[in-house]
């Protein structure tokens, strides 16, 4: 069934029971998740970062398949993927056992962070950097950042970091008659991403591991292994790709991320004023390409001698 468009969604059948929740940017999601009959049960596939985006994805799945939620999943611990775990807090949540462990390490942190008093600390610094924005695209990530920041400023309170009850390690078969599996080839764009596959349908949910036309976050992974699990997801076959963020694309969608990540590993090769490259420059979210390569140059310095 058709899903209408929400507040902070926009809905695309990939195929028949297989619904992508695209983020808009107009909303507060920030990440796309995945909307799955699995075919006797129904999965919600990253459950976004606040309570209001989570509950609309709760809504949406009932509106799409007549039925709630069964179960949950999370391709990784960043809380734009994790945050809205507790409006799913009845039903299995599932995600890599290094995932929840992650969030379980960081939840003294990141219970600071998401306070009033944190959440306007960054307010107050995002404002600090409007005068150094010259470009039009850099201002408007950062005022996509204020926007974001206000929306969880004003669910303060109602945040409860969730982490996934239910974990494994490489690879779980899905309840159900669809054959979908959670799958985990280790480090990437985090510690131990997982994406969604489903076979039959040649289709991929692949959370940050691939992201189309927006600037990854390179601060948490393994940039050089990332590589390597692209490879491996490629092999799956799929025929579509659901990336974290960005719109759906055909199973050759991969290359940009591909191109992303080894400019950046090239820029950060180089010496420190090196120049980035032009095109890496166009992507949405360019407040974080320096970070990633502030990052990246200084993983290859502490792991040189293993790579």
């Amino acid at each position: 069934m058709a899903v209408p468009r929400t507040l902070h969604y926009t809905f695309e059948e990939v195929d028949e029971g297989i619904q992508a929740a695209i983020a808009r940017r107009e909303g507060n999601a920030v990440c796309n998740s995945g909307l799955v009959d699995l075919v006797g049960a129904s999965l919600v596939f990253d459950t976004s970062l606040t309570p209001t985006t989570a509950r609309e994805l709760r809504a949406a799945t009932e509106k799409a398949f007549g039925r709630p939620p069964a179960l949950a999943a999370n391709s990784h611990w960043h809380l734009d993927h994790s945050l809205g775990n507790q409006e799913f807090s009845t039903v299995p949540i599932w995600g890599t056992r290094r995932t929840r462990e992650i969030l379980l390490e960081k939840q003294d942190q990141l219970t600071a962070e998401l306070t009033r008093e944190g959440v306007e600390k960054e307010i107050r610094e995002l404002e600090g950097m409007r005068g150094a924005m010259v470009s039009e695209g850099a201002r408007d990530d950062l005022e996509f950042n204020l926007q974001i920041d206000r929306a969880i400023l004003s669910e303060v309170g109602r945040l409860k970091l969730t982490p996934p009850d239910h974990t494994f390690e490489t690879r779980l078969a899905l309840p159900g008659g669809r054959g979908a599996e959670l799958i985990s080839f280790g480090s990437g764009h985090t510690e131990a991403d997982s994406v969604l596959f489903l076979p039959h349908e040649k289709v991929v949910f692949a959370g940050d591991l691939v992201v189309v036309g927006v600037q990854p976050s390179m601060g948490s992974g393994n940039p050089d292994h990332w590589l390597v699990v692209l490879d491996q997801v490629e092999r799956l076959g799929a025929e579509r790709i659901v990336p974290g963020h960005g719109p759906v694309v055909a199973g050759d969608g991969m290359q940009e991320i591909r191109g992303y990540l080894s400019g950046v590993l090239e820029a950060a090769e180089g010496t420190a004023g090196a120049g980035l490259p032009s095109a890496l420059r166009r992507w949405e979210g360019s407040l974080s390409l320096k970070e990633n390569v502030r990052f990246s140059r200084e993983w290859l310095a502490s792991h040189r001698d293993r790579r």
